[in-house]
């Protein structure tokens, strides 16, 4: 395989494709960004991207994999070397897109520089869900039906880049996934479930959206996701096979077997 850098941002998903990877890979990351659990070799600005990706180049990296979320950091005008700020009406124009369009864009402009992007799905698959039950308890038939509406909603909210999320209990959407993210959904749930039937019970359903480009911001689990669904009095969680992340899969199937829950991923 071609060697293969890291642009790394937060949690822990870096360090678990570094793992999957042999040890030739680079690991790069923004100013600012620690990776859990991993060193970094090269920090790098954005407003000096040209020159990072020449350092890429110079050290014999031909494929470059994004792992982790890196959320958008203010950038100095005068630390623009000429040749990136010619990029900026580019990605300025992609992210008044949203947050697809800019991350397409991004890779775009690594490839146009001869830099493949490579995704998890080619690198290191063993991190995805795959199909079928993941837990010891399989899903009953109200929470696979919870788990088919909840995709049917994700389904129709998916043009409109809102997210990768929702909570289904009884039928009933209880809460989507938007800007703040899965933490502070279920967060939402927790803090509403005695407001109103039903107040147990419910899956999270988790998905990328219908037609994201799958080398990058692929939607993720945890050992955490299985603490807030629990607070959040939810059964089941429901992933979509090959295209989410299991972190920590021991640990989180062991939290989730612990605390009952019915966790499985369905294409």
């Amino acid at each position: 395989m071609s060697r293969v850098a890291i642009i790394a941002g937060s949690g822990r998903l870096p360090a678990e494709l570094a793992a999957a990877l042999d040890a030739s890979a680079m690991i790069c990351a923004p100013d600012g960004i620690t990776p859990d659990g991993l060193a970094v070799d090269l920090h790098f600005r954005v407003e000096r991207l040209v020159p990072f990706m020449r350092q890429l180049d110079d050290a014999g990296i031909e494929v470059v994999s994004f792992a982790g979320p890196v959320h958008r950091m203010a950038m100095d005008p005068a630390l623009f070397d000429p040749e990136t700020a010619t990029l900026v009406p580019r990605l300025l124009q992609a992210m008044h897109g949203g947050d697809d369009a800019t991350l397409r864009a991004v890779m775009d402009v690594f490839e146009d520089f001869g830099l493949r992007v490579a995704g998890l799905a080619e690198l290191a698959p063993g991190l995805l869900a795959a199909q079928g039950p993941l837990s010891a308890r399989a899903p009953d038939p109200a929470e696979t039906s919870d788990g088919r509406r909840g995709t049917a909603i994700l389904e129709i909210l998916s043009p409109a880049d809102v997210g990768q999320g929702c909570v289904v209990a009884a039928g009933q959407c209880l809460a989507i996934e938007a800007f703040y993210g899965t933490d502070a959904m279920l967060a939402q749930v927790a803090g509403s479930r005695e407001l109103r039937e039903p107040r147990t019970g419910g899956v999270f359903v988790k998905r990328a959206k219908v037609g994201q480009d799958m080398r990058v911001d692929l939607p993720a689990i945890g050992p955490s996701t299985i603490d807030a669904a629990v607070a959040a009095r939810l059964t089941g969680l429901c992933l979509q096979a090959g295209r989410v992340v299991v972190l920590e899969r021991e640990e989180t199937l062991a939290r989730a077997d612990a605390a009952g829950l019915a966790l499985w991923a369905v294409p």
